[in-house]
């Protein structure tokens, strides 16, 4: 439903798109917290927003930024993290795949085939990815991981897996600059599109709720929409994260986290007419 067969870009009139920052140097001086951020992030059960270090956890809410969970002490550090829709907590660490707990704080669950990959699982079944260009890999995938722990390649690659969104029948995924979708039952593949071959796709999420898919780089992002791609923003990307109620972008190096709300990205479907 996404294929396009060329990049024809609308730009939207940026002037009226307007941010809310929610994390910046400032509120981390505020909270005492000097850490350097792994790119993940995600939304926790109670609608707060979850980041990490490579050693440690931390939550983000509206009174600030404060460490959850004891300190990571796993033989690798924390490299990706996701959380799944039953709220359960899992990290990958070097070959490995943990889950958060109580007593201790994490236990690991499985072995994964390679060290410094990318997880995501949204539904019952978990998906890690070759993400990390290595100089003895020539073929990069994504797994699938059953609920009893089966894993199977879903597609092979011959550069690294940069991000992965999953719905229920389907991923779409990115790699340098290119945008596919795959069927996870027939394995059937399609591109979507290809940017300049200088901009890597890092990050993918979808907007179910009004049928749009969002994209970034390190400096742009992108939407696509009743099949045509608008230029949301041209001043910054980052790992992006839909809530529901707007995208949030999170760019690790600076430290900053900046949402657009619905109401923002939508204006026209959101003028409501009163009686």
């Amino acid at each position: 439903m996404f294929f396009c067969c060329s990049l024809v870009v609308y730009s939207q009139n940026n002037d009226s798109i307007t941010s809310e920052i929610l994390l910046d140097y400032e509120l981390l001086k505020e909270s005492s917290i000097d850490a350097e951020f792994i790119n993940s992030i995600e939304y926790s059960p109670n609608e707060f927003i979850l980041l990490s270090s490579p050693t440690q956890f931390y939550l983000l809410g509206l009174g600030g930024m404060i460490p959850i969970f004891e300190s990571w002490t796993g033989k690798s550090d924390i490299e990706s993290f996701t959380v799944k829709a039953d709220g359960i907590l899992l990290i990958a660490s070097g070959n490995a795949l943990y889950q958060a707990y109580t007593e201790p704080s994490f236990i690991k669950i499985m072995d994964i085939p390679d060290n410094d990959m990318g997880v995501t699982s949204k539904y019952k079944d978990i998906y890690v990815f070759d993400r990390i260009l290595k100089n003895n890999k020539k073929n990069y995938s994504i797994y699938q991981i059953s609920e009893n722990k089966e894993i199977t390649s879903l597609v092979t690659m011959p550069t690294p897996i940069l991000s992965v969104f999953e719905q229920p029948t389907f991923l779409i995924f990115s790699t340098i600059n290119l945008l596919f979708s795959i069927d996870i039952h027939t394995r059937n593949m399609f591109q979507i599109l290809a940017l300049p071959k200088e901009n890597d796709i890092i990050s993918v999420v979808g907007d179910t709720i009004n049928r749009a898919v969002y994209f970034s780089t390190d400096s742009a992002i992108y939407r696509i929409k009743d099949n045509k791609i608008e230029i949301i923003s041209e001043d910054f990307g980052g790992t992006l994260r839909y809530d529901g109620e707007g995208l949030l972008i999170f760019n690790s190096g600076k430290k900053l986290i900046i949402r657009l709300r619905n109401t923002l990205l939508y204006p026209v479907s959101n003028n409501v007419k009163k009686d």
